[in-house]
């Protein structure tokens, strides 16, 4: 059963994106810990530690799939409607780059974070500042979101 289908909790309030407790729970702690690995795992990359570099890309992929997971109610893309029933913009009807005045500055900003992202962890992974790495993973994980919402009206 998927997050958005548990009916029998306070979690059925939701949010302006859609999303009960339960589900921003299982997207914010996905989101974390797939920032804070993707983090972890460019810092040990630089030292040439392979075996964990291994090991913290599983954990971050685990915390994207439970992102998705209580963003959309699958673990993966299938189809246009989603368990939790919400519908994602279609780029086949809708047209590949949006009219939307908001929805262009969403994925313009949604890039920028994504890059500054990059950059931030960059600086700091060289310097093996763990939490600064960590911020830049949040901000490249952020940037993502914001751009695919803008684009997509789905978190992930």
């Amino acid at each position: 059963m998927s997050p958005s289908q548990d009916s029998a909790s306070e979690d059925d309030s939701h949010s302006g994106v859609g999303l009960s407790v339960s589900e921003w729970i299982l997207f914010g702690g996905g989101f974390l810990s797939t920032a804070v690995a993707l983090a972890l795992g460019f810092i040990w990359a630089y030292r040439g530690h392979t075996a964990s570099v291994f090991g913290t890309a599983f954990v971050a992929w685990v915390g994207y799939l439970v992102a998705h997971y209580g963003a959309t109610g699958q673990f993966v893309d299938g189809s246009r409607d989603t368990d939790s029933h919400r519908s994602a913009r279609c780029v086949e009807t809708d047209g590949l780059v949006p009219t939307e005045r908001w929805r262009r500055g969403g994925i313009l900003l949604g890039a920028a974070t994504l890059v500054a992202g990059m950059v931030i962890g960059v600086i700091f992974i060289r310097q093996e500042h763990y939490l600064f790495t960590s911020v830049g993973g949040v901000l490249f994980f952020a940037g993502y979101v914001i751009a695919h919402y803008a684009e997509t009206d789905l978190l992930l």
